[in-house]
């Protein structure tokens, strides 16, 4: 098949952008207020990271699955919108649940049915993407997501701040839209032309080595994020930010992020994918170690503000440079696996975060997510000065 018009590529990845800002804006509540919601509850430290390391790890793992069976039968929109209405099910039978096994089970659930949309609409646009503007294409796919991140923070903060249990029926809500959404877009055409996805298989074969050095450093990129995240907001609450005040300090974040997230995109189209994702994962090990140091609210603002962009660099140079390695018949399977490696860290990160700061305090919590972060940044070095191991518009 010929290349897509341009003005074509843009209708097709705009419709996969409003029902990916749909999905994000649904993961919110959930992943802003759920560990919260545990603690008053009455479970430690521990036991939160526990149950948010199982969704994470249910949550990776599948991504692989999902991806390579998109690539095999060609189908990816039915896979996705199987698993949103899914997801939707689980959702609501997390809303009626009111003990904490039922509810951890559900939420568990909910991550789980996650790992069949987010490969899936990768791939769906780096094949509609050409190849000299693969960066661009996803920048604008994720600047989506953060916008409908930043809303349904918004929201949610406030109001989870008088009713904690809202978190639910958002969460219910916005997934079952995005499942209807899902349902009436059509099997998106592949726009990526034959010459261009040669050259991508060919090179693909050539980068071995870069792949597991890009597939690790993902994985402590997510492990330290994963720990920061999933305790940052017990670590604002504990300062005396309310729920609202909570939900306006990750929406600054995520604000940002959508301007951040398409600069980011011709970033990567310009100076290189590894290049940004060095940038990204060195200026978030900073942010972690911020994160520790500040005590004061209006503070976690600006910090977070900075995060934000550091933020939009990771996952849209990421994004990139797994949709590079994949190539077109690999696509979906190299979504998945670029998946898996930064849900594994995610995975990991809650846990241990929660054993660190339950024996030494959240500080080292962050400072230990700081140290992973550069060693992440560290790994990609060696190939993002050899030039002759650089990836497609890397």
């Amino acid at each position: 098949m010929g290349k897509l018009s341009p003005q074509s590529k843009k209708k097709e990845i705009l419709a996969i952008s409003i029902l990916g800002a749909l999905v994000w804006a649904s993961l919110a509540p959930l992943y802003i207020f759920f560990g919260v919601y545990l603690r008053s509850l009455g479970c430690n430290y521990s036991t939160i990271g526990l149950i948010l390391t199982a969704g994470s790890f249910l949550f990776s793992v599948p991504q692989v699955i999902f991806g390579a069976i998109a690539d095999k039968i060609r189908n990816r929109r039915l896979i996705m919108s199987l698993a949103l209405l899914g997801r939707t099910i689980a959702s609501l039978m997390l809303l009626m649940s009111t003990d904490l096994v039922s509810i951890s089970a559900w939420y568990v659930g909910t991550s789980f049915l996650l790992s069949g949309f987010m490969p899936l609409t990768q791939s769906m646009v780096a094949n509609i993407s050409g190849r000299d503007e693969l960066g661009t294409s996803m920048g604008r796919y994720r600047l989506f997501g953060s916008a409908g991140w930043a809303g349904s923070c918004i929201l949610t903060g406030f109001l989870a701040k008088d009713a904690l249990r809202s978190i639910f029926p958002i969460t219910f809500f916005l997934s079952g839209l995005a499942f209807l959404i899902s349902a009436s877009l059509p099997e998106m055409k592949n726009g990526a032309n034959q010459k261009a996805s040669a050259m991508r298989e060919e090179e693909t074969d050539l980068n071995l080595g870069l792949t597991a050095a890009f597939m690790s450093s993902v994985v402590l990129a997510g492990l330290s994020m994963g720990a920061t995240s999933s305790f940052l907001t017990i670590s604002l609450s504990q300062l005396g930010g309310d729920a609202l005040f909570l939900g306006l300090v990750l929406a600054t974040g995520a604000l940002l992020e959508i301007p951040a997230m398409y600069l980011a995109g011709l970033l990567c189209d310009r100076v290189g994918n590894l290049s940004v994702l060095l940038i990204g994962e060195t200026g978030l090990g900073a942010v972690y170690w911020l994160y520790g140091t500040v005590k004061d609210l209006p503070t976690y603002l600006l910090v977070q503000g900075i995060r934000g962009i550091m933020y939009s660099l990771l996952i849209v140079s990421g994004m990139a440079a797994s949709s590079s390695l994949g190539g077109k018949k690999r696509g979906s399977l190299y979504a998945g696996l670029y998946g898996l490696s930064s849900s594994l860290g995610l995975a990991a990160g809650p846990y241990l975060g929660g054993l660190i700061s339950e024996n030494w305090g959240l500080w080292a919590m962050f400072l230990f997510s700081s140290s992973v972060s550069i060693l992440s940044a560290i790994l990609i070095i060696p190939f993002v000065l050899r030039k002759n191991e650089r990836l497609p518009s890397t």
